[in-house]
C-alpha cells in the first residue's frame, strides 16, 4: 500500500518552556501547552495516514506519563524515534508506541529518479557517510537533524556547512527539521518538501 516518509524533530511535548506558559525560548506562537499540542495534533493528522512512516529526530516528549502516551497514541502513522537528549524512554507503555527506537538511522528514497540517503541523528554532525558527492553513482546523502532549535548554534553549524561547500567544495546538505523552523511549522514534512524548501 502507498506510503510516504515524513521527518520532524524537537516537538518538546509537555515542556512548558517552549510556549508562553514558560520561558518560550523558541518564541513559539502558543499561549499554552494545550494550544500547541492541539495545533500539532491537527496539523499532523490532516497530513499523515496510518500507512506513513514518521521519523521523529529526538526530543519528542518532555514527560512520559498518561497525557503524553495518549497524545502520541492519537497521532497517525508508524512512528520511528531517533533518540534525543530529552528522550528518557523509561516508560514501557511509552516505548511501545514506536516501531523502532534508535540513536541513528539511514533512510533511502528515490525522488524524481535520483537516489537519496537521509542521515538521521538528533545532533548535527560535522561529517557523515558519503557526505561529499564525488561519485555520481552514489546516492545524494543529506543529513537531517534537530537539537539546536533556531538558535545561535544553528547559525554556527550552517556556517560550517557553508564553509565546507564554498572553500572545500564538499557540496553537502544538512537540514534542521526542528518543528519550530518556518519551513516545518509544527508539521512533519516529506523529503521532497524539504528539498524544495532548500532549493536542492
Amino acid at each position: 500500500m502507498y506510503h510516504m516518509n515524513y521527518y520532524i524533530s524537537n516537538l518538546h511535548i509537555l515542556h512548558k518552556n517552549v510556549c508562553k506558559e514558560g520561558k518560550n525560548f523558541d518564541q513559539r506562537p502558543f499561549e499554552t501547552m494545550d494550544e500547541m499540542m492541539n495545533f500539532i495534533q491537527q496539523q499532523w493528522n490532516e497530513y499523515i495516514t496510518d500507512n506513513d512512516d514518521v521519523y521523529i529526530l529526538g526530543d519528542f516528549c518532555w514527560k512520559e506519563n498518561e497525557q503524553s502516551i495518549a497524545f502520541v497514541s492519537s497521532l497517525k502513522g508508524k512512528k520511528h524515534l531517533i533518540i534525543g537528549n530529552h528522550d528518557r524512554l523509561k516508560n514501557e507503555a511509552y516505548r511501545s508506541l514506536f516501531v523502532e527506537i534508535t540513536p541513528y538511522k539511514e533512510v533511502h528514497e528515490i525522488i524524481d529518479g535520483l537516489k537519496y540517503s537521509f542521515i538521521l541523528q538528533h545532533y548535527p554532525i560535522m561529517f557523515w557517510n558519503h557526505q561529499h558527492h564525488l561519485n555520481n553513482d552514489l546516492p545524494i546523502n543529506i543529513h537531517l537533524y534537530g537539537h539546536v532549535h533556531n538558535s545561535l548554534e544553528e547559525t554556527i553549524y550552517q556556517s560550517f556547512i557553508q564553509t565546507l561547500n564554498q572553500t572545500y567544495h564538499y557540496h553537502c546538505i544538512a537540514i534542521n527539521v526542528g518543528c519550530m523552523m518556518p519551513y516545518i511549522h509544527y508539521q512533519p514534512k516529506t523529503a521532497r518538501e524539504l528539498l524544495n524548501d532548500h532549493q536542492v
